[in-house]
């Protein structure tokens, strides 16, 4: 029997994905997953026949995107929060010993949920590496609280694009988080890193890298930041994004016990809807070409 088409498709294997969370800082990367996930496109139907016409008017109304990631394997307090965007937050704690807490965020029997957008990436291949030598550190600031070391993004070939404010999530830096630039001098940023267009900022305690030259601590940064290794993402294969995304009821932690299969997990699902105050965007999906 022949074959009954003979043009090119898009063809996706199976190869999972890196899901992230926006809640107006830039995308932090929620973890490992269970399995996939599922986003289901819906809307309301409305519809009107005239008297005397029929099929006067079929419409679709309210269109939303519900997005149900599989189970999170991720238990860190701080993802926990960020998997919950305004129903909770996340605070250190000294008791009942030193930690993090994760808390009701509301003080009332009512709770302002703050929207986000989530980011589904696919990404071609893994990190590519490279090791800091003196050379590319290439300047140093002083702020009220951390000294920022400038490495120029230029280091790391082909790096994908970054945003000049926000975190973007395709630069790692073992024991460091990127930080959006807003956070850039505060005193729990220090070991830290955050970027922009242009540059890579390594995030130190103020006084770390003395200025014994009369350069700002230029020559300390240099010895003290060599061999740091720095991952980056060179290629991204496609990307979906969905905006203006709340959580929705029924969220759920499922503690297992000691003679069953698997791991401890978490459950969520986020719906979106058109974001009025970005020409209604819903959602984007990037395919390179």
């Amino acid at each position: 029997m022949p074959r009954q088409t003979d043009q090119v498709s898009k063809i996706v294997f199976p190869d999972g994905f890196a899901f992230a969370i926006d809640s107006g800082s830039g995308y932090e990367q929620i973890g490992v997953m269970a399995g996939g996930a599922t986003a289901t496109l819906g809307w309301t139907d409305y519809y009107y026949d005239a008297g005397n016409y029929e099929g006067l008017i079929d419409r679709a109304k309210n269109p939303m995107f519900t997005v149900s990631p599989s189970a999170i394997l991720n238990w860190d307090p701080a993802v926990i929060a960020r998997l919950f965007p305004g129903m909770m937050v996340n605070t250190a704690t000294n008791s009942p010993s030193a930690g993090f807490d994760v808390d009701y965020a509301g003080s009332s029997n009512q709770v302002t949920l703050t929207r986000v957008s989530l980011r589904l990436s696919h990404f071609p291949s893994v990190p590519a590496t490279a090791t800091l030598v003196g050379d590319d550190i290439t300047a140093i600031a002083g702020g009220s609280n951390n000294q920022i070391v400038t490495v120029p993004l230029s280091t790391f070939t082909d790096v994908l694009v970054q945003t000049a404010t926000k975190i973007d999530g395709y630069i790692t830096i073992p024991t460091m988080s990127e930080v959006p630039y807003a956070s850039r001098d505060l005193e729990a940023s220090q070991g830290d890193f955050y970027t922009d267009a242009t540059n890579l900022y390594i995030l130190v305690d103020l006084g770390t890298y003395a200025d014994s030259e009369g350069d700002g601590g230029l020559a300390a940064a240099k010895t003290g930041l060599a061999g740091t290794i720095v991952s980056f993402y060179d290629d991204l294969d496609w990307n979906f994004v969905f905006y203006n995304a709340k959580i929705e009821a029924g969220g759920s932690f499922n503690f297992k016990g000691v003679n069953e299969d698997g791991l401890n997990e978490i459950t969520v699902s986020f719906t979106g809807k058109p974001d009025p105050d970005n020409s209604y965007r819903l959602f984007n999906y990037f395919n390179q070409t």
